[in-house]
């Protein structure tokens, strides 16, 4: 196990059977776990009669998985990072679905922007996540500095739950913050992959400088669209930040950019 990877093996057995009641893991169906690690929640899985597909980075757990797990016939595990492997090579054959996975700590944010566009193949994604991070997938406008980009993401394409936190001595090593497990429901925008990717990227334009106030960020973001609306803009937006605007309200002044034909340049 290598510290880059920001592995934190899930040790307490209380903890998984939570994980898989609050998923509803039926016997039959197809689960991708990320990050398997030594194989906790992978045996757990694999004895409610589920057919695991793990993905793992590590060389030295591809070998201990592939040896532990040797006999069963429900179990394949995919070797290499989850961020570059093919996307088909991920998604499932059959439905139902699921998501269910110990995220490494350092690339959860990345995975769950990867796997954002590609939601709808699982019925649902439960994600142990750091706490920090949890908080942010589920926050709403009133989540302070939690609320950012991310949580857009949570808001396109889930209904989010933040179910429990976890202690770090349910780990080994035992991180130096508290994780927590989210539960999502993928559901659909109405926009494109490509028209939620735009969408995003003009989110994470506008809470680059999150002290700024919203109109200064369209000013130095959007400056050909933020001088010939002026006007309209200044007057719905004038003393707002990014963080004060509720998802339904980005929406909206994306729609507006859109519809203007601008461009992101």
């Amino acid at each position: 196990m290598k510290r880059k990877w920001g592995q934190h093996f899930l040790v307490r057995e209380r903890y998984v059977q939570r994980m898989i009641e609050l998923a509803g893991v039926q016997a039959g169906e197809q689960v991708l776990e990320i990050g398997p690690g030594r194989g906790v929640l992978t045996r757990a899985l694999l004895e409610m009669g589920a057919f695991v597909k793990a993905v793992e980075i590590d060389p030295s757990l591809q070998g201990f998985l592939q040896q532990e797990f040797a006999g069963s016939t429900q179990f394949q595990l995919l070797c290499g990072d989850v961020l570059k492997l093919p996307i088909e090579e991920l998604l499932p054959s059959s439905q139902p679905a699921r998501i269910v996975a110990n995220l490494p700590y350092n690339v959860a944010t990345a995975i769950f922007f990867h796997l954002l566009p590609w939601r709808e193949y699982w019925d649902s994604w439960t994600l142990m996540v750091q706490y920090e991070v949890a908080q942010r997938i589920c926050a709403t406008a009133e989540g302070g500095k939690s609320f950012g980009t991310l949580s857009l993401a949570g808001s396109l394409g889930f209904e989010r739950k933040l179910a429990f936190e976890v202690p770090p001595d349910a780990f080994a090593p035992p991180p130096k913050v508290n994780s927590a497990v989210v539960h999502l429901w993928p559901r659909k925008s109405g926009w494109s992959k490509e028209e939620e990717q735009n969408f995003l990227e003009f989110v994470r334009r506008l809470f680059q400088q999150r002290r700024k106030t919203l109109i200064g960020n369209l000013k130095q973001q959007f400056p050909n669209w933020f001088q010939q609306e002026r006007e309209s803009l200044e007057e719905q937006y004038l003393k707002l930040r990014p963080e004060n605007l509720e998802f339904e309200d980005w929406c909206k002044l994306y729609e507006r950019f859109r519809e203007r034909g601008r461009a992101f340049h």
